[in-house]
Order: C-alpha cells, then structure tokens, then sequence
C-alpha cells in the first residue's frame, strides 16, 4: 500500500510540479484555495488555510505520513502594507499545521526563503547562516521556520528567486499568496506584448526553476532528510542579466529590458542585495545535482512553447 501524502497548496506553481512527479509514488491528497489544477492523480480539497478547523478536519481524515507546505503570503511588498495577514498565513497558520502534524507522527516538510536573511553578507548563506530579515515578509517566514523546527524530524527547503511556467488554465485564475505569476512568468508576458521594462541590476541572486526545486524537495523527502537545506543551482547572478539571458533564449526581445538601481526603482520596503544560497549541503550530503542555468532555461523555453 502506498503512503500518504498531503500537499498544501497543489494550485501553486512547486505544488503543481511536485504533485506531477509524485503521482505514482504516493496515494496524493492536496488543498487549493482559489487556484484548481484538477489533477485525475490528486484527492483534492478546496481550502481557506486559516480556517483552521476544517484545516485540522481534512488533515485528520486523510491522516497522510507527509505533508508538504507550499502555502505562503509571499508578495513582499504586499506583506508590509498587510501585517497582519502575512501573520495568519506566514505564522498562525504554519504553526498549526505543525501542531497538527506532530499529533498524527507526520513529517511536515515547508518551503522558505533567503528573505529570513538581512541581504548583505558578501558570499551565499549557507544553512548555518543566523537569520536576520529586515521586512516583514522575512519575518514572518523564519518565526514560520521556527514553528515546524521545533520538531526535529521535519525539514524546511529554502529558495531563493523562483521560477516557471505554470498550465496557462491555472496562471489565469487569480492566486491567493497575492503573487499571481513569478518574475520569469512577468517578463516573458512582458516581452511578448512589446512592452520596455525595468530591471534591477544591484541585488545578486541564485535563480532556480519550479521543477528542479521540486526534484530537491521529493529527493530531500524520499531520503528521509530533515532540518534545513537550501535548494539553489550554483548561481549568482543579478536579476538584469537573468533577465537578458532569459530573453535571448526565448528568442525574445532583450533590447526591450532596461537595467534600473533598486534605489531608483523606488520600492517602498527594505530588501537586501545578496540573496544568493549556497547549497553546499545537498549536493554533498545527498548527492543531488542541480540543473545548470543553460539547461534550466531552455526547459523553460520548452515548456513556453508547448503552454496549452
């Protein structure tokens, strides 16, 4: 008989991946909010994540072996303005799931990110790396990562920017984490309707497409790894050069994409420049072997050219 598992969040772009790869590994349960991916392989639930009653219920009813946590308020600038909520989902909401998980002897594996990080070390964070976020966003993901590591057997993946292309019948329904498409996703758009865009050129990063951080993740799981690793190729690379290499593999026009400072970009929250991860860890530890950037964005390519 197969084992269970529970993915929170299967309407989201690495809740999607993963729940296509598992597929005929696991009995699949999964939760979505205002995005269905109506999955033939996937016992799904529509779900508010903070109600928290009918949360417990169908977590206890399924009774899964593993959860994975996909959910997150993870509009930076939209957490600043929206304290609160980013509390309930990023906070409350991931510390429940962790009461409930430990009750039933469930592993919970929940993704994060480089945002717990202040941004201005000179080399990548490495897992060892104090926590340090300097905006709201930030904040609320490490008391989240501090909730599911009070359970020693449970794991938490961090990424650093993530992208894909998701089902063009889910990027069009509007998503819950008020982030409704990722930064690739925005400048292909973009670029295909003609349209100049500005890009950052002074924040370093180390990019990695939804399937590859997918791949880490079911690979952290089925070897029963737990704490923390950073999923991240061995990239670092300023978001304007990403941008120009994005586009010339798309055949896309990448005179359109402008390069612009964060200070003259005018966001209106704090953000650090160094948002680069060593991943060191997995890939001694685990023997996992990231996707290099070339290959990453030509399975984007593809995957943009077979959108349906």
């Amino acid at each position: 008989m197969k084992q269970k598992l529970f993915i929170l969040g299967i309407g989201g772009l690495t809740g999607y991946k993963i729940a296509l790869q598992l597929k005929n590994d696991f009995d699949l349960y999964g939760s979505f909010n205002l995005r269905n991916p109506k999955l033939d392989s996937v016992t799904s639930f529509k779900l508010d994540v903070t109600d928290f009653k009918n949360l417990t219920k169908i977590i206890l009813d399924c009774h899964p072996e593993f959860i994975i946590n996909t959910c997150a308020l993870n509009n930076v600038d939209y957490c600043e303005s929206h304290k609160d909520e980013a509390k309930k989902i990023n906070i409350d909401f991931v510390n429940h799931l962790s009461q409930i998980s430990e009750s039933i002897n469930c592993k919970l594996v929940h993704l994060s990110t480089d945002s717990v990080f202040d941004g201005n070390k000179k080399t990548p964070y490495v897992e060892t790396d104090e926590p340090n976020p300097i905006n709201v966003y930030g904040h609320t993901k490490m008391m989240g990562e501090k909730s599911v590591l009070k359970n020693s057997n449970n794991l938490v993946v961090r990424a650093s920017v993530l992208y894909g292309w998701p089902p063009t019948y889910l990027s069009n329904l509007t998503s819950s984490s008020m982030k409704p498409i990722n930064f690739a996703q925005w400048l292909i758009t973009k670029l295909t309707s003609k349209d100049e865009v500005q890009i950052i050129q002074d924040e370093q990063s180390s990019p990695i497409i939804a399937d590859d951080f997918a791949n880490s993740i079911i690979h952290l799981l089925k070897n029963d790894h737990s704490g923390i690793f950073h999923s991240a190729p061995n990239i670092s690379i300023n978001r304007y050069d990403f941008s120009k290499k994005l586009a010339d593999t798309l055949d896309l026009d990448s005179n359109l994409i402008k390069p612009v400072s964060i200070e003259k970009l005018g966001r209106n929250v704090k953000t650090g420049i160094n948002k680069c991860l060593d991943s060191t860890k997995i890939q001694t530890l685990t023997k996992f072997k990231f996707l290099s950037l070339d290959d990453s964005l030509l399975l984007l390519k593809n995957q943009f050219l077979a959108r349906n």
